[in-house]
């Protein structure tokens, strides 16, 4: 969890870096199209695998999620501050808690329920509503907590069906091609720094 959490830190560093520089659903489709490139050796043996159909479901209905979530939260990531978007993004835990509850029958602990609360007035004190225009990217930020939320709590689902090793792979094969049209839209030839920073 520890060495995730530094990637991820890693990840924003280098989306705050490029900016608007490259249209977020392409910035979003080149960093999952490397990433897909190195989780290739795990890719194949999975897809040779044979999964229900019902798996099979639930891995594109994941996939879609995530790719609405990772272009919301691209967008918002060059628009707002650092802060801004990570305090925003701690209601990802919160909506995978909560969901955890009716989804899954997950018992809610007095501590839990009280942190509940904190992040969502921690999230109200950064948007500050009635008191500071609510910008786009603000609403984006919301829309991709929401979505990572339920993306996550589909994930718990699957792994209890399918190893790790398929449900990493197949998250990010299902992300590129969700992204790759999109992208395509509006292309901006990247320049050779930028893709750098996205390998």
């Amino acid at each position: 969890m520890l060495a995730s959490g530094l990637a991820f830190v890693g990840v924003t560093g280098t989306v705050r870096h490029l900016g608007t520089a490259l249209p977020a659903a392409e910035g979003a489709f080149l960093r999952f199209g490397f990433g897909l490139l190195f989780l290739l050796p795990v890719l194949v043996p999975a897809l040779r695998t044979g999964y229900a159909p019902r798996v099979w479901r639930m891995f594109a209905a994941r996939g879609a999620l995530h790719t609405a979530a990772v272009i919301l939260w691209f967008y918002a990531m060059a628009r707002l501050t650092v802060a801004d978007v990570t305090a925003i993004g701690y209601l990802n835990p919160i909506g995978v808690t909560i969901g955890a509850a009716l989804v899954f029958g997950e018992r809610l602990a007095l501590r839990r329920i009280l942190a509940i609360c904190v992040a969502i007035v921690g999230a109200l004190v950064i948007l500050r509503p009635g008191f500071r225009q609510i910008e786009p990217a603000h609403l984006a930020q919301l829309g991709a907590a929401a979505g990572f939320a339920v993306s996550y709590l589909i994930t718990k689902r699957i792994s209890g069906l399918a190893p790790a090793s398929a449900v990493v792979a197949t998250m990010s094969l299902t992300v590129t091609i969700g992204l790759a049209p999109i992208a395509a839209l509006n292309w901006v030839p990247p320049a050779i720094v930028q893709l750098g920073w996205l390998v």
